[in-house]
């Protein structure tokens, strides 16, 4: 057997912090082996972030990892809570009611996206660059792959790209200018990170994102068209949905929502349709009970319990490990899925494919676009292309209950969902990394 090429991974995010946007580069660490490749990470020290989750660790045991220090809020934030009182994806509410530094995080954030451009990891960058050149210079590195956001962290891989002439790869899970992850607070920020995008992306071997739209839209956005641009969306992995007890579903009407609460996700049209249920037809309110598993970015889910007098029947798990949260997938009736459109951008979460995977129905509102064919084509479901529309969401919930009390709710996913398997996905970029190393090898 040959040896297995290296690949450089950048990513600021990565296990132990939880939330979908660790899990795309955490897979491809576990998977890449198979195909061929080792992954060498360089990622940040422990940080002060919404979410962590230890099990995640798990995926990356075949990677080689150096966590670097740095000088940005989370990590300034995390040394000075020394009393580690921020939340661990433990399964215990109470342990992580107790970090207050939710606020302080998104305060510091909001007044330092003001100072740097393109965001407040590019102080984590000379840290990350240091460590990167200590590694070329001891091991034969193949490729360098990064993967955004932070949108800064293309900057370390056109420096180091240049420095050490190894092909590259950028990985967007997010739009950068115009995007949803990017703010932009005067026109003078958009135009500077106008100016580092194309840059990156001229710069690029091979542009990689997580959707066609997202793909199209970068590769109109650069000035050379000669990067070999490549959709590999997320996904799911079918390890996390193997386990040795069949999961059995509450026996109440469960309609559970697993991600986060946030501007891109808001839950108050399900909440004004769910409250319109219940005033048609009280009864019902004993008969149903809505989860929100995750985390509530910006501390909304309350005050709309109360807007809506709802207490009594949902209830708010803050962030569970991953494991737990795809547990509690297969233990619900209905899936709910929240896409609030504030751009052109497509938003396309790996919960959306680990909800097919789950073979529940999904309760989907969300804007028209790529992830509504998606769901369209799996047939996974209801789809409710505009969040305004109360009554047709309120039909929506009746018509699942009514499904429910028929015994009709299907529980078994559809081999559409195949192609979205994590394994798979990651074959995809091991062969685009066999192609640019393929290409670079005679220079």
């Amino acid at each position: 057997m040959s040896k297995a090429r290296k690949v450089l991974i950048l990513s600021y995010y990565f296990p132990p912090m939880g939330m979908g946007g660790t899990q795309r580069v955490a897979k491809f660490c576990k998977y890449l082996p198979e195909f061929g490749w080792s992954p060498v990470v360089v990622t940040v020290k422990p940080v002060a972030y919404y979410a962590h989750d230890t099990s995640l660790l798990d995926n990356v045991n075949a990677a080689e990892i150096h966590r670097t220090h740095s000088l940005d809020p989370l990590r300034m934030l995390a040394l000075r809570i020394k009393d580690h009182s921020q939340p661990e994806a433990s399964g215990n509410p109470q342990s992580r009611r107790n970090w207050r530094g939710n606020n302080l995080l998104n305060r510091l954030n909001a007044l330092l996206n003001w100072l740097l451009v393109p965001d407040t990891k590019l102080l984590w960058l000379p840290f990350a660059i240091f460590r990167a050149l200590k590694i070329m210079r001891r091991q034969q590195i193949d490729l360098i792959y990064t993967t955004s956001p932070p949108h800064s962290i293309h900057l370390a891989g056109a420096f180091l790209k240049r420095r050490t002439g190894k092909k590259w790869i950028t990985d967007f899970r997010d739009d950068w200018s115009g995007g949803e992850s990017q703010p932009c607070p005067t026109r003078l920020h958009l135009a500077l990170n106008r100016y580092l995008e194309k840059l990156i992306l001229k710069e690029s071997d091979a542009i990689v994102g997580i959707c066609r739209q997202l793909v199209d839209t970068l590769y109109n956005k650069s000035i050379s068209k000669h990067a070999t641009c490549k959709v590999i969306t997320n996904g799911f992995d079918a390890d996390d949905f193997k386990s040795d007890a069949a999961i059995i579903q509450s026996a109440k009407f469960t309609i559970v929502h697993c991600g986060s609460i946030s501007n891109v996700s808001t839950p108050e049209p399900f909440l004004a349709a769910l409250d319109s249920v219940f005033r048609q037809h009280p009864r019902l309110r004993a008969n149903i009970t809505v989860k929100f598993i995750g985390v509530d970015v910006f501390g909304k889910l309350t005050p709309l319990l109360e807007k809506y007098r709802l207490h009594d029947v949902v209830e708010f798990t803050p962030y569970l490990p991953h494991r737990m949260a795809i547990e509690q997938m297969l233990r619900a009736h209905v899936l709910l899925l929240l896409v609030t459109k504030k751009t052109g951008e497509e938003v396309i979460t790996s919960k959306v494919f680990e909800y097919l995977a789950s073979g529940r129905r999904i309760l989907a509102i969300i804007p028209s676009g790529e992830l509504a064919e998606i769901l369209t084509s799996a047939r996974a479901g209801k789809i409710i292309a505009d969040n305004q529309h109360v009554y047709e969401i309120a039909n929506a919930i009746l018509a699942f209950y009514q499904d429910y009390l028929n015994k009709k709710l299907d529980t078994k996913p559809t081999d559409f969902i195949t192609r979205y398997e994590r394994k798979y996905l990651t074959r995809e970029l091991a062969t685009l990394f066999d192609e640019l190393w393929t290409s670079g090898s005679n220079i």
